[in-house]
C-alpha cells in the first residue's frame, strides 16, 4: 500500500538521519575529561592493515600510546597464535608488546602483565563430546576447528577449503589430534562452517554462546564470554574500570565493549550497528589508519 510505503520511507529518513548526525559527530570530538590509562584494540578490521604503509601509521599509533603512558592491548576474537601470525614477528619486535595484557577469543581468554592469565573459560569435556557427536552425524567433523590457550585443533583431516580459508586469514595451520586427546586441552573456542547452528542436546545461550564472524562461519565460547566479561575481568586485575578505558572496533562482537568502556570509537567502515553504539565514529575507514586518528584525537595538544 502507498501508505505504508511512505511511512516506511519516513522511517528510513529517520534512521539515516541519525546516522548520518553520529558519523559526523567526529568533528566535534571532546577528549574526556581524564585521559584513558589503557586503550583495547581490535585487530581484524579495525588495527591490522594489508597496505604496510598504513599499518606503519597504526604501529606508530600504537607505540605513541605507550610514549604517553596509555597502555594499548588487544581485544580480538582470534587466538593468541593466530593474532601474532597475521601481524608478523616484526610488530611484537617494533613495539615491545608480546601480546600481554590482551583479550583473546571474545574473553575466553584474558592476559595480565607479563603473561599472566586473569580469566580462562573453557568448555566441558560433556559439551566437547555432545558437540562431536552432533557435528558427527551431519559429516562436519572435517570442518571444525578447536582453539586452545596456542594451538588450533582437528579431529579429522580438515577440509581444503576451510584450510585454505583459514590461510587467507593468516590463522595458523591446525594439528590433527584423537578426540581424547582433545579432551585433555582447554578448549576455548570453536570455528566451524554453519550458517544457523543449532543443537538439539544444548541451548546457546546456557551451554554457548555463538557469533557469525564471517559469511558460512560461526564460532562458540562457553557461555558468558564475550568482549564485556573479558574487558571487566582485565580492568578489574588493573584495580581500574571503564572510565579508564578507551576502545576502538567494527564488529559485532565489540558491541560488549563498547558497553564497559566510556570512550569508544568506530572506524568509518564498521557496520552500521556498531557506529549507533560508539560514542565516536571516525570519518576514515580502518584501511586508512582510522586508529592512528583515534589516537591522535585522544593525545595530541
Amino acid at each position: 500500500m502507498q501508505y505504508i510505503f511512505c511511512f516506511k520511507n519516513f522511517i528510513s529518513i529517520i534512521l539515516l538521519s541519525s546516522w548520518l548526525i553520529k558519523s559526523a559527530d567526529i568533528a566535534n570530538f571532546q577528549k574526556p575529561s581524564t585521559t584513558p590509562k589503557y586503550f583495547a584494540i581490535d585487530v581484524d578490521g579495525t588495527f591490522f592493515v594489508q597496505d604496510q604503509a598504513i599499518f606503519r601509521k597504526n604501529i606508530d599509533a600504537f607505540k605513541l600510546l605507550k610514549d604517553k603512558n596509555i597502555t594499548p592491548f588487544f581485544c580480538t576474537g582470534t587466538d593468541r597464535s593466530s593474532n601474532r601470525n597475521l601481524l608478523g614477528d616484526s610488530f611484537f619486535t617494533d613495539t615491545g608488546y608480546d601480546g600481554t595484557p590482551g583479550i583473546y577469543a571474545n574473553g575466553a581468554l584474558v592476559y595480565g602483565r607479563d603473561g599472566t592469565v586473569v580469566k580462562l573459560e573453557k568448555f566441558t569435556e560433556d559439551f566437547l563430546t555432545k558437540f562431536k557427536d552432533h557435528m558427527t552425524s551431519i559429516n562436519l567433523n572435517s570442518k571444525v576447528i578447536y582453539t586452545t590457550e596456542d594451538n588450533l585443533f582437528v579431529i579429522e583431516k580438515i577440509d581444503e577449503i576451510i584450510l585454505n580459508y583459514l590461510r587467507s586469514i593468516k590463522y595458523i595451520d591446525p594439528t590433527q589430534i584423537t578426540f581424547d586427546e582433545l579432551k585433555t586441552k582447554n578448549v576455548i573456542t570453536i570455528v566451524f562452517h554453519s550458517y544457523n547452528f543449532q543443537m538439539s542436546n544444548a541451548t546457546e545461550g546456557t551451554d554457548y554462546k555463538i557469533i557469525y564472524p564471517d559469511k558460512g562461519v560461526a564460532q562458540i565460547t562457553p557461555p558468558g564470554c564475550d568482549k564485556k566479561s573479558g574487558l571487566g575481568a582485565l580492568l578489574n586485575h588493573f584495580n581500574s574500570n571503564g572510565s579508564e578505558c578507551a576502545y576502538i572496533g567494527d564488529g559485532m562482537n565489540d558491541l560488549p565493549g563498547f558497553e564497559v568502556c566510556e570512550t569508544s570509537f568506530a572506524v568509518g567502515d564498521a557496520k552500521d550497528e556498531v557506529k549507533q553504539k560508539a560514542k565516536w565514529v571516525l570519518d576514515i575507514n580502518h584501511d586508512q589508519a582510522a586508529f592512528e586518528k583515534a589516537v591522535k584525537l585522544l593525545v595530541d595538544d
